[in-house]
């Protein structure tokens, strides 16, 4: 186990030069056998729930403005179906709601307006894969990649506290990431460590307002730090169903809590 820590400790020197969620990289093999699929067919099933909320989502405007975003918080319910590849290779969807709050400011002939948002539950889609590249012992490195997009609806929106019409406005969000993370099983847990790359984007218009800084009722967003690192942990037995609690830090202030049953 003692190259196994080295190791952990080597990723997190790496990690600390970095100023959607990642998953473990043995989870295409962490459940060995399910309800009724045979241990021994090279392709399997598993249905499960994923719930992943982001306290700030680090963006900033571009554009229309310029500055951070002061706080981008995304709430998800989702439920995923994977299709599993002779323990190897996951390919798998999402599909569910989601909404969004948000403020950020901008200045205009000096004078500084605050802007707030809170949409209405949407439908959230995405699509991913995740596999495993090396596996030695306990260990495994793991690697994956996840699109996903949903179009909200403003619930409300305040200009300096004053709130404004949103009639016709939409919120349209998307982000596609890369990921490589590290797992190591230690009995019914599989905790991990892991990098991703991520591309943000968002769009809110049209409205009556300004909401930007050149005085336009459309603001583009993106994300400020697309690097970002990644802890969690699994917890099975390897018989039918594994739960998961991911963190994710730097690029994002965000928590995962997922579950998966094995067909």
């Amino acid at each position: 186990m003692a190259p196994f820590f080295l190791f952990f400790i080597t990723l997190l020197s790496f990690f600390s030069l970095y100023a959607s969620p990642v998953e473990n990289g043995a989870a295409p093999q962490i459940i060995q056998e399910g309800f009724f699929i045979p241990v021994s067919s090279w392709v399997d099933a598993r249905g499960g729930y994923e719930g992943d909320f982001v306290g700030d989502a680090k963006l900033a405007q571009t554009e229309e403005g310029s500055g951070r975003v002061d706080t981008f918080q995304q709430f998800t319910n989702a439920a995923t179906i994977t299709v599993n590849l002779l323990d190897r290779l996951d390919l798998y969807g999402l599909f569910g709601s989601s909404r969004v709050c948000a403020d950020w400011r901008f200045s205009e002939n000096s004078a500084v307006t605050q802007i707030q948002i809170e949409t209405l539950y949407r439908f959230f889609w995405g699509a991913g894969a995740r596999g495993i590249l090396y596996e030695w012992g306990n260990l495994f490195l793991g690697t994956g990649g996840r699109y996903s997009r949903c179009r909200y609806k403003p619930s409300w929106l305040t200009s300096n506290g004053v709130p404004q019409t949103t009639a016709g406005a939409r919120l349209e969000w998307r982000e596609w990431q890369v990921d490589l993370a590290l797992a190591y099983k230690i009995d019914f847990f599989v905790p991990y460590i892991g990098t991703q790359y991520s591309n943000v984007q968002a769009h809110l218009g049209t409205l009556s307002i300004p909401i930007a800084g050149n005085g336009s009722g459309n603001d583009h967003f993106e994300n400020r730090i697309p690097v970002g690192m990644v802890i969690g942990c699994v917890i099975s037995n390897g018989r039918y169903f594994m739960l998961n609690i991911e963190g994710r830090l730097i690029s994002e202030e965000a928590l995962t809590i997922s579950g998966d049953l094995r067909f």
